[in-house]
């Protein structure tokens, strides 16, 4: 009978010890997230995910954006340079012209598109872009049909870049610098 009891009583210990390390394991395995948590988690990560990655192609096109603006900079600095080389070898050419005919050849007479010799400067193209808009509109307004301005880019709603309809031409300002002219009302 003794040994019987002690029998049961070191089953009973090793029970005991079974039964505290399955709470343990239990109690651990509880305070760990649920399954439904866990996916939870990850559609939540995984919409972080997309979103950083959507930033990430913003700002790679970005940057491209930036060097392709860079770029053409750079080539209407050189456009507007050798735009204003060439415009300063006609200027000095007709200056020596009304040097040499005393004064019958005008420099200024010239560059505004009335003297003897015609030149197709910056200053006469907006001049006559300006008069044909002009009689361009009130042509239209005598009409009084048709739609006004013609057609523009972008009308199908495609958010695509639509030209200005007031845009003539373009002139160097005293900076040397291209500069937009527009007609004015």
């Amino acid at each position: 009978l003794l040994s019987d009891m002690q029998g049961s009583k070191a089953e009973f210990d090793q029970m005991s010890l079974t039964l505290k390390k399955i709470i343990s394991e239990a109690s651990q395995l509880e305070s760990q997230p649920k399954n439904e948590e866990l996916l939870l988690e990850v559609v939540d990560l995984e919409k972080r995910m997309g979103e950083m990655n959507d930033s990430l192609e913003e700002a790679r096109v970005h940057a491209s954006n930036e060097k392709r603006v860079k770029q053409v900079k750079k080539g209407i600095d050189n456009m507007s340079s050798y735009w204003r080389k060439r415009k300063r070898q006609c200027i000095e050419f007709i200056s020596m012209m009304e040097e040499a005919t005393e004064g019958t050849i005008s420099l200024k007479k010239c560059l505004k598109g009335d003297g003897p010799i015609d030149i197709d400067s910056d200053e006469a193209a907006v001049v006559g872009a300006t008069a044909f808009a002009k009689r361009k509109k009130s042509k239209i307004s005598l009409a009084g049909r048709g739609v006004k301005g013609g057609a523009k880019m972008g009308g199908d709603g495609s958010g695509s870049l639509r030209p200005d309809e007031r845009f003539i031409g373009v002139r160097l300002t005293a900076q040397g610098k291209p500069e937009r002219v527009y007609l004015e009302e």
